[in-house]
Order: structure tokens, then sequence, then C-alpha cells
């Protein structure tokens, strides 16, 4: 969507006759179709309600059902573009209950009433234009736009295919995960060769896997503010190695991030901030208040610096083609227990709707803690009215090997395998070992108040 119209036009007249116009602007050609155009000053609330009603007319009502908002930072109006997609968001509400999306390519403070998402503008492709992007984006977040993204592969010039696969791995951690390019580019993963696809893929498929998680923390957005992407000034205020360091990011409480921006390169120094994390591919467990060094893999680039965070508890789904392509009746949840008490709000609606602003949501707390030789995990009562279709958790307790698991004080059959598991109804359990070393599975009832305890092998 541009922010102008065309002059000699049933609406350019209408525009003209009630002095819609940005004031003392002339009229110039429009660089599509060389017609004479104007701005709208979106400032004016007639205007607003005009244009977005035509927007309704011609756009909404013919299918289109997201906006993406250009080049309305030209006028010298710092608001014209929070209130071209006021605009928009004020008249889709008044029309339908389908959620609004937007993204635009300027910020406002206040612009996130509206359904407003920011994106970058037209970058160019490259190693050192996708390493700005970091700054751009934490500096965003920083100022309040939570929902940020960028053309992922850069608009302007063709990547190269380890630019490419470099730029999806960036991509998916950030809060807006998408692709784009100038005329006649193409950013589909198969595009880019074999080594490439691979890696784009798998970093694509983690990304889905991760939505449950995701999706919590958009609605922590909408409560309290902060959402998916935070800065590490923000978890460690008075750490001075953080004050500055666009390098890494935490993605949500518990998983930080440290992308590839390098050409070729073979190693990467990551600062880890206090606490204790675990390498996500690895297992490798470091303690934090350092500066690590990590192998890079410049040959098949499917490598992410990516660790979690002791304490955690990361809600995943199997890998999906897009949101909700399978009923979700079984969430994941992998859990790394600390000394200290850790929650996370597991948080579900319809997806599409504004049911939520009536109740109709669905949220419950999980939390974790070790004390001595015994885990406790525990799920209170369901809030919302919302029904998902998740019926278990399965939880992925990792740490020292359990000797017995107990749910409300009842002893669990233990299980063979976890095949044999996920083949049970909940109320029993499995032990093993995954990459991240010992592991206790257990499947648990999801949406009522429970009490997991596992006591631990000395």
């Amino acid at each position: 969507m541009k922010p102008r119209l065309h002059v000699d036009t049933v609406e350019g007249r209408y525009a003209t006759k009630h002095h819609f116009w940005v004031p003392d602007e002339k009229v110039s050609e429009d660089y599509f179709l060389h017609k004479p155009v104007n701005n709208i000053d979106f400032d004016i609330p007639a205007a607003r309600s005009w244009f977005g009603e035509l927007a309704m007319k011609y756009g909404f009502d013919e299918g289109i059902v997201g906006w993406w908002n250009d080049e309305a930072d030209t006028t010298g109006s710092d608001t014209e573009f929070m209130n071209m997609q006021r605009a928009l968001y004020d008249a889709q509400r008044r029309v339908s209950d389908l959620r609004v999306w937007s993204i635009n390519r300027n910020f406002y403070l206040g612009s996130q009433r509206y359904a407003y998402g920011l994106w970058s503008g037209d970058i160019n492709t490259g190693f050192a234009s996708m390493a700005g992007q970091r700054a751009r984006m934490l500096s965003a977040i920083n100022v309040g736009a939570m929902q940020w993204g960028m053309d992922g592969g850069g608009f302007n010039g063709h990547p190269s295919d380890e630019n490419y696969a470099r730029w999806i791995e960036f991509g998916a951690f950030t809060p807006i995960f998408r692709v784009h390019g100038t005329f006649d580019e193409k950013r589909q993963p198969w595009v880019y060769g074999p080594v490439a696809e691979k890696a784009a893929t798998a970093a694509i498929r983690l990304r889905y896997r991760l939505i449950p998680y995701i999706y919590s923390y958009e609605y922590q957005r909408r409560v309290r503010g902060v959402g998916l992407v935070r800065p590490l000034i923000f978890g460690w205020p008075h750490d001075p190695n953080v004050r500055n360091d666009v390098d890494s990011w935490m993605f949500g409480n518990y998983l930080l991030v440290s992308p590839v921006v390098k050409q070729a390169q073979t190693e990467k120094h990551i600062y880890l901030p206090a606490g204790t994390w675990t390498d996500w591919f690895s297992g490798k467990v470091y303690h934090g208040g350092q500066t690590i060094t990590l192998a890079i893999d410049n040959k098949h680039w499917g490598d992410i610096p990516l660790f979690v965070r002791e304490g955690a508890i990361i809600p995943t789904q199997p890998p999906m083609d897009y949101v909700g392509e399978r009923l979700l009746t079984e969430v994941t949840v992998e859990v790394f227990p600390d000394d200290q008490r850790n929650t996370f709000d597991y948080y579900d609606d319809d997806g599409s709707t504004y049911a939520y602003e009536h109740g109709a949501w669905f949220d419950q707390m999980l939390t974790v803690q070790r004390q001595g030789n015994t885990v406790t995990f525990e799920t209170g009562a369901a809030n919302g009215s919302f029904k998902p279709a998740l019926r278990f958790y399965l939880l992925k307790i990792h740490g020292d090997a359990a000797s017995e698991v107990r749910v409300d004080g009842k002893v669990l059959t233990r299980r063979d395998s976890i095949e044999s598991l996920r083949g049970s109804h909940a109320g029993a359990w499995a032990g093993g070992h995954d990459r991240f070393g010992a592991v206790t599975w257990v499947r648990l009832a999801a949406g009522r108040a429970s009490r997991v305890q596992l006591s631990l092998q000395p």
C-alpha cells in the first residue's frame, strides 16, 4: 500500500474537495503508472476513515488479508506511517473479527496499538548488509517495536548460496520471519543449491518446531509489552559486556542465539552472560560470564549457535508446512531443571480472530525446580474459555536419570521406550538418552493442575 492516490480519479477529486492531501505538497508523477499523484494526510481523522473504507472495498472485500505499507515517511510528519496503518486497522476492525496484520517501513511510538509490524526497508544482499540488520532489529525492539522483520536474503541483488543459507538461519530467530527480493529475484530454498537448501530447510523446520514457544511470547508481548526477541541487556542490565552487544540476543527467556553473519567463518567468539548454557545441537554445557569459541562449519552452513538457558521450559511441536496444518494434540516440552524455580506461561487461542479479547484463550503455567535429588514439575490450573485440541504434554526432563516418577503422589508405570510411552494414555514414564544426556519422558494430561516429582538416581 502506498500513501498516495491518483488525483484525476473519482477518489482523487473527492480528496481534493475535502482537503485530504498533505498541505503544500505538489502533485508528482507516480513511478509505476506515471500518473499524477498526491499523498493523503493521514493525520486528519476524516481522511483516515475515508481511506480505510476504500481499502476495505477494493482490498479486504476482494481477499486482501494483510497490509504492506510503504513510503509513508516522506511528508515530514512523524505520525504519517502510524496513522496510515491506523486507518486500515480501524476500518478492518469495524467490518471483521479477522485479526489485522501489517508490516510498515517506519515506526513511531504508539504504533503498537494498530497491529503494526516493522520491516527494515529495501536492503541490499551480502554479508555486510545482513550483519547490519542485527543492530537495526535490537534498536527497534529497544524503543518498543517488538514485531520486527527484514527482507530475508536482501531486497537489492542476488545473495550467494552461503549468504542465503545464513540469512534464513538469522531470520528464523527474528519476530517476523519472511523473505523478499526485487523483480525477477527468487527466495525459495531450492534456488540456491542443495547445500543451502538443506541448511535453510533445517532452520525453517526448527522455527516451526518452536511455534508453541513463539506464540506464547506473542501473548506476553500483548499483555506486558516485551515480546519474543530481547537484547541481552534486558536480562543482564548490570553486565557491561552486553551493553552494546548486537551479536547475540535472547529468543524468549530461555534461548540465546548468535547467528553466523560472516562469509566463510570457521569459528565464532560468543559471550555468554551469567548462568549455565547448553548447546542446542551438541548438548555441550558452558558456564556463563565468559566468551567461548565455537567452531563454525564453513562448508555446509547448517550450524546455528543456539544455547539453552538452565531452567528452561520450551514447548515444541512436530514440524509442519504451515501453522495449523495438523491438529496439535500433544506438545513436547523440553525441560532443563535448575535449583531456582522457573516458569513458562503456555498460551493458545484460535489464532485468527479477536475472540481472545473476550476471554476465549487458553493459558496454563508450567513450573520446574530441582531440589537435591528431586525434580518437581507442575502444571497450574488452566485459564480462559478456549478449548484447544491439546490433550497431552510429553515432558522431556533433562539431567540425571530418574529412578521413580510420581504424579500427584501416585507412582507411575515405567515403559520400556519412548515409543511405547507415546502409545499409552497419561500416567506413565520412560527413561533414556538424547544429545543432552539422560532424559526422563513423562506423558501428562494437559489443561489441569498436576504435580510431577522425579526421584533422581544417586
